[in-house]
């Protein structure tokens, strides 16, 4: 099994060159064509998740999603938690950050039919989830470029610098956006697999990249504040280069073991 390479039109638009779909690595084709049947037929499913609000685990507060950083805070309790899992964010930290994981058990010790397809419909839903969380993240981002451009107009501004110093926030938007996209299909190739230590090591190498493409995120949506212009530029600088590197790892293991057929794909 091989990866079928992208394609890059001079408009700016990436797709795949044996499906036609958009750039979907680093999952195959045929995984693609089913996870997309699998969406459509349930629609409805897909339809209630794509609200974009949610209430605050501490106060119910309704919170609306405006950025693609998942590090929410409650303006009406000042709680910190991810908007994906909805988990307090202080346990998002380089140790503990399993949010891209699904607990299997719950699958394995369901024993009749309801219990199975409730286990059935969580699985499909912690998956749903994170792929259409880093697909919306990925239209946020044209709305963080439009900021980012202010930004540096703000910077040249204030800092008397030139165009090209301040263009590092626009590099790190695209980062961003491309890191977004291979996450989202990430998590199909994940929901596929067969659980077993190859996945684990799969999912280290996807944890990884989401990790630091949300404290990347972060980096971007809020580089004006407390720091000096030189502490914002080494910083985001710094942390695109390793996202671009966790993001190189990922494509480029997943690639070999796709080819070693390393993991074994449920039907």
């Amino acid at each position: 099994m091989t990866v079928v390479p992208t394609v890059n039109c001079k408009c700016g638009k990436a797709f795949c060159f044996g499906c036609k779909v958009d750039d979907h690595m680093p999952a195959p084709c045929y995984l693609v064509d089913k996870w997309l049947r699998k969406c459509k037929d349930d629609s409805e499913t897909a339809n209630w998740l794509k609200a974009n609000t949610k209430e605050c685990t501490k106060c119910r507060s309704t919170i609306e999603k405006n950025g693609g950083c998942n590090h929410m805070t409650c303006r009406e309790c000042q709680y910190h938690f991810c908007w994906v899992c909805m988990g307090p964010w202080n346990e998002h930290g380089q140790q503990f950050y399993n949010c891209n994981r699904f607990n299997e058990d719950s699958s394995k010790n369901a024993r009749d039919s309801v219990s199975k397809s409730r286990a059935q419909l969580e699985r499909y839903l912690h998956y749903y989830t994170r792929y259409n969380n880093h697909e919306q993240s990925v239209k946020l981002a044209r709305q963080l470029l439009a900021t980012t451009e202010k930004n540096m107009e703000q910077m040249q501004r204030e800092m008397t610098l030139s165009w090209i110093e301040v263009q590092f926030l626009s590099d790190a938007v695209d980062v961003l956006s491309v890191c977004r996209m291979t996450l989202k299909w990430s998590y199909v190739l994940a929901y596929y697999m067969m659980s077993d230590n190859q996945k684990i090591i799969f999912e280290n190498n996807q944890s990884d990249l989401e990790m630091a493409t949300e404290q990347l995120n972060e980096l971007v949506e809020n580089p004006i504040g407390q720091w000096s212009i030189e502490d914002i530029k080494r910083k985001i600088i710094d942390k695109s280069t390793y996202v671009k590197s966790r993001w190189e790892t990922l494509l480029s293991d997943t690639s070999l073991g796709l080819q070693e057929n390393r993991w074994q794909f449920e039907d």
